[in-house]
């Protein structure tokens, strides 16, 4: 637990009689690896718990920076003045992709702040200037979750090691936040701030250039301030054990990012340090764009569209990968989750060959050994591990007797062992943990619970 000196009440810990807000949980710690002010939990919280359930400031109705403005001017003044500066105060005037709106040359956009700004005055907002709106449009970029202001929520940090979810309940007007694994009596909280989910099992140099991009600020979270699991590659010294970046150490304490200016990268099993392999860093810079591109390709029309790659080339693409980078690189990785959709049979069923580059995906997110997100940022995964132990679970087809005078084909071996790791290591934690904020995306819940069923009637028959 944090000095108790170091901690400040969010309000003394909101509560209503009903019980349905509650915020005395949590209070205020200065961290300054994460850019200041942040929250923190004042009690321990099992998984799946409710960490704090708070009334919001404001919701706006949409997803622009007119109806946010709309909503914000509908608060009295005293509402405006505590979103304005009681809780942001502190927040930098950052250039990115979230403030984009508030440049001069964002005009013509149809949302940019001075837009909306004329769009306001219309409606008879005389006395608004551009500095308010520029402000407010600020703070929500910056701050919101779908649309909803609250002080205790803006005060979780982002973190690629989120331990808890933030749910939003515009009904209510309410913000709530529940574990998704157990949290410790003075840890930071910290959520995923992004829709880009894909990014948290990359390496952190990827995640970090997003981040800044997006959102301005660079990740000073647990997570990136240590070793980089999902960025290794072989160590070519002792050939034994993976070499893995971490951020120099240039001590604690800093302004966010200014550890991250110089990478050591060090070898697990023999201890070697160094600036890194220039040829395997060489292979990074070459191959990595090439993953990005099969991930996320551009829609057809766009500037920089392309043709994907055939089954083939993204099988030699996969293959290079492991070769220059090895086995245990995102990069590696990412070509076997590819490889799972694209390769498909006609209808989006299995066969062996898309279940084996599903299940060595899942095989490699597990040996990372990362703290289990909230279920919403690894869906993806999630709906690759569903669909792989369905097909696994299924016994084998016994062989069928023909008059061919070639050779049978080798049977299919009995996968069901597999499945059961796929729910135990992967899938059935996770939606213990936090599977309610995805389970009615494509049955998804349902899914959970027959394969639940599934595993405890083959465990009852062993």
């Amino acid at each position: 637990m944090a000095p108790q000196e170091e901690l400040s009440s969010l309000g003394g810990g909101e509560t209503d009689p009903r019980g349905s807000f509650d915020t005395s949980g949590v209070a205020v710690a200065d961290r300054p690896e994460l850019g200041g002010s942040t929250a923190v939990a004042t009690q321990s919280f099992k998984a799946g718990a409710r960490v704090f359930r708070e009334r919001a400031l404001v919701v706006a109705a949409a997803p622009t920076n007119l109806a946010r403005l709309r909503a914000y001017l509908a608060l009295s003044g005293e509402r405006r003045h505590e979103l304005r500066e009681r809780f942001w105060r502190e927040a930098p005037a950052v250039r990115c992709a979230a403030t984009a709106a508030c440049r001069a040359d964002a005009a013509g956009t149809g949302d940019s702040a001075a837009e909306v700004l004329a769009a306001l005055r219309t409606e008879g907002h005389a006395d608004l200037d551009l500095g308010e709106v520029d402000e407010v449009i600020r703070v929500f970029n910056l701050n919101a979750y779908d649309n909803a202001l609250a002080p205790v929520a803006c005060k979780v940090a982002h973190s690629c090691a989120p331990n808890v979810s933030v749910k939003v309940d515009v009904e209510a007007g309410a913000i709530e936040a529940r574990a998704c694994r157990p949290i410790a009596e003075g840890e930071t909280l910290g959520s995923w701030y992004f829709q880009d989910t894909g990014l948290w099992w990359m390496g952190a140099d990827v995640r970090r250039a997003i981040f800044e991009t997006d959102r301005g600020f660079v990740c000073g979270c647990e997570r990136c301030r240590g070793p980089d699991f999902c960025r290794a590659v072989p160590c070519d010294a002792c050939g034994k054990g993976r070499c893995l970046p971490r951020p120099g150490a240039s001590g604690g304490g800093e302004a966010p990012g200014a550890a991250q200016a110089a990478v050591e990268w060090f070898c697990d099993s023999c201890g070697r340090t160094g600036a890194g392999d220039a040829l395997r860093l060489s292979a990074e810079a070459e191959i990595v764009p090439s993953v990005l591109l099969e991930l996320r390709p551009p829609r057809s029309g766009t500037a920089g569209a392309a043709a994907r790659l055939s089954s083939e080339a993204l099988a030699l693409l996969g293959a290079t990968a492991e070769e220059r980078l090895g086995r245990d690189h995102w990069a590696t990785a990412a070509t076997l989750l590819v490889l799972h959709y694209r390769c498909r049979p006609a209808g989006g069923t299995l066969d062996r060959y898309t279940v084996a580059a599903g299940c060595r995906f899942l095989g490699w997110l597990v040996n990372r050994q990362l703290p289990w997100p909230p279920a919403a940022v690894v869906r993806t995964p999630i709906a690759v591990a569903l669909d792989c132990a369905s097909w696994l679970s299924s016994p084998p087809p016994l062989p069928t007797p023909t008059d061919s005078p070639h050779p049978p084909p080798p049977p299919l071996r009995d996968g069901r062992c597999l499945a059961a790791r796929v729910l135990r290591d992967f899938l059935l934690p996770l939606a213990d943990a936090s599977g309610s904020t995805v389970a009615s995306v494509a049955r998804t819940g349902e899914r959970i619970e027959a394969l639940r069923a599934w595993l405890a009637d083959l465990c009852s028959s062993w």
